[in-house]
């Protein structure tokens, strides 16, 4: 990443890196932010700098009067982006490991009844449990309509690629990744397979050098 990474910022944005204690935290925030800068600039055809990012009342973040969807996650050493043109997204990286007592707590807690009888079911509760977190988080940041309260309130069955959230429906798409799961919901129920793409895999004019072992998706 480039030294000069933060003046991609706007003002609101370094004042929140600034606010970031976490060292790890504040360098996958600086991160994604420039890299959508610069990724999303190039796609639209316009400088990344002057792209603005509004965020809603949920807490969802998005480019104001551009036609671009996007959504962000990170997750220990992982970062997710996620770019579209057509609809709607959102995207959840997850590297927490759990024990199978701490996986059925959860669940009890903020899983649907249908989902807890399939954890039961699963020989790995806690890697299940992840995978249907990072599904069910995914949804309802493409939603926007926040997690709190909300991911008991419908049912995803595991391996089904179709799913409705109120009156939108979803496709979703997962990944399994050394220590995590990454999971992509787009509005829709049709549409081009996402693309999956490292960092190293892109041409020098992102300026990212050095062992990256962050993601980026464009679908």
């Amino acid at each position: 990443m480039p030294i000069n990474a933060a003046n991609w910022l706007s003002f609101d944005e370094r004042a929140r890196l600034a606010g970031i204690a976490h060292q790890q935290q504040a360098r996958l925030f600086l991160l994604g932010r420039y890299l959508l800068r610069r990724l999303a600039g190039r796609r639209l055809g316009i400088p990344g700098q002057q792209l603005e990012i509004r965020v809603d009342q949920k807490g969802k973040p998005a480019l104001v009067n551009q036609p671009l969807f996007f959504n962000l996650s990170h997750s220990g050493p992982y970062l997710a982006l996620a770019l579209d043109t057509r609809a709607d997204l959102g995207v959840d990286v997850e590297t927490r490991r759990l024990n199978n007592v701490q996986a059925h707590r959860l669940a009890r807690r903020y899983l649907h009844p249908d989902e807890q009888r399939w954890l039961l079911a699963q020989a790995d509760p806690a890697q299940a449990f992840i995978r249907l977190w990072t599904a069910k988080e995914s949804l309802v940041k493409a939603q926007g309509s926040g997690i709190a309260g909300s991911l008991a309130g419908f049912s995803w069955h595991p391996d089904s690629v179709h799913t409705r959230l109120g009156q939108q429906s979803y496709r979703l798409y997962q990944w399994p990744l050394p220590s995590a799961w990454l999971s992509l919901a787009v509005a829709g129920e049709q549409g081009p397979a996402p693309q999956l793409i490292k960092l190293t895999d892109y041409p020098d004019w992102l300026e990212i050098t050095g062992p990256q072992p962050y993601l980026a998706i464009n679908p």
